[in-house]
């Protein structure tokens, strides 16, 4: 964590989670038009002062990539859409990007902003392309600025974002009136976040919704990628066989802990994804065996219990939370699903070294610790026909 103070502003640029997961493990993707990996990352900005900060959304987040030996990959600053210096004056001259140009960062609070990289092949080369402004705003302006990183490999890599802050006055329009006032920065500093590694693996030859971790074999059972709609009325669902296998190829026995360590993302065929909301925790759900046992050539099976079902004229896909407790458990929904439509699915299971340690102290084995995301599946809704 590098820290900055300058005019009593105390700023930190960081990566949540960094010390509790300091690798993520992406597998690659597909080299197919239209397929890729999602990586999610979070910068925030903790501002000590007792003034507010401004800061520019379209003041890039610049970010570093290593290789494993610590050599520099260039990135290329790419634009999605080509536009004209004359449009890009007259966009950014315009009311519609002026409201966007600066954001209030609050005193004594931390402010998190969201990029969404994307790891994909164009023209046989792995590229990861990283937005440089926040996720809230692409889309809301034109055009949209990324940076383009090529030929990677499957090895582990450094990333780290770089944020600049200008020394200028400059003026600011108020979202409520037309009345324009002056704002003076009182800090220019460079912040850097700490180094994340990024670990990218290839799928299994064999099986390509499958990874291998350092002789541990993760993948995201689905057998049935297409599923029927269930009647539209109470009580009506369509049971869904997925979860998470897991095998031990190792020469030693690892235990693995389902509650509080699973993750999913539902991308839909534009590429977009499906917001999940939970509800409220229902007892009982949650009562069954909480450590799995993998001696080593045996594998086990963490069951998620989903299913589709129509709640208030909606198609909905759940699949079960064990993040709330060892005893209690809700689900994750995700709503307003279509039909005849293709849905990419994503499992993600972690447990952090701290975690793992304070379960430990209850087991004698080994407990498997990292944070992974597994290949993505694929599934269509459809209509049973009527007789």
């Amino acid at each position: 964590m590098t820290s900055f103070e300058s005019n009593g502003i105390c700023i930190e640029v960081v990566n949540p989670n960094t010390l509790l997961f300091p690798t993520r493990i992406y597998p690659i993707p597909k080299n197919q038009i239209g397929v890729d990996v999602p990586i999610k990352l979070c910068v925030s900005i903790n501002h000590n002062n007792s003034n507010y900060f401004y800061l520019k959304p379209l003041q890039a987040f610049i970010p570093e990539l290593l290789t494993s030996d610590g050599q520099i990959i260039q990135g290329d600053l790419v634009i999605e859409e080509d536009i004209t210096n004359n449009q890009l004056n007259r966009l950014m001259e315009s009311n519609h990007t002026r409201q966007f140009e600066w954001y209030t960062i609050r005193p004594k609070c931390r402010t998190t902003f969201s990029l969404t990289a994307r790891l994909f092949w164009q023209d046989n080369s792995l590229q990861l392309k990283i937005p440089t402004i926040p996720d809230y705003v692409i889309g809301s302006i034109t055009p949209n600025y990324f940076w383009s990183f090529k030929v990677l490999q499957p090895e582990t890599y450094q990333l780290r974002f770089i944020l600049k802050t200008d020394n200028k006055t400059t003026y600011v329009s108020k979202f409520n009136n037309s009345q324009e006032r002056t704002v003076r920065e009182t800090n220019s500093q460079i912040l850097v976040t700490p180094w994340l590694n990024i670990r990218l693996v290839q799928p299994l030859s064999t099986d390509i919704y499958a990874i291998e971790i350092d002789g541990v074999l993760f993948k995201t059972d689905m057998p049935e990628s297409v599923l029927a709609i269930p009647p539209m009325q109470s009580g009506a669902k369509t049971d869904i066989n997925l979860g998470i296998r897991v095998t031990n190829n190792t020469s030693t026995a690892f235990r693995f802990y389902q509650a509080h360590s699973i993750n999913v993302t539902l991308i839909d065929i534009d590429g977009k994804e499906i917001n999940w909301f939970s509800e409220m925790v229902r007892p009982g759900l949650g009562k069954r065996r909480q450590y799995y046992l993998v001696q080593p050539r045996e594998s086990t099976f963490f069951d998620l219990d989903a299913m589709i079902f129509w709640r208030n004229g909606q198609l909905e896909l759940a699949i079960t939370n064990q993040a709330r407790g060892l005893r209690d458990c809700g689900f994750y929904y995700f709503p307003d699903l279509k039909c005849d439509t293709l849905y990419r699915l994503q499992l993600i299971y972690h447990i952090s070294e701290r975690l793992a340690k304070c379960l430990q102290e209850k087991v004698s084995e080994t407990v498997w610790n990292g944070w992974l995301a597994m290949p993505f599946v694929e599934f269509r809704l459809v209509k049973l026909s009527s007789k």
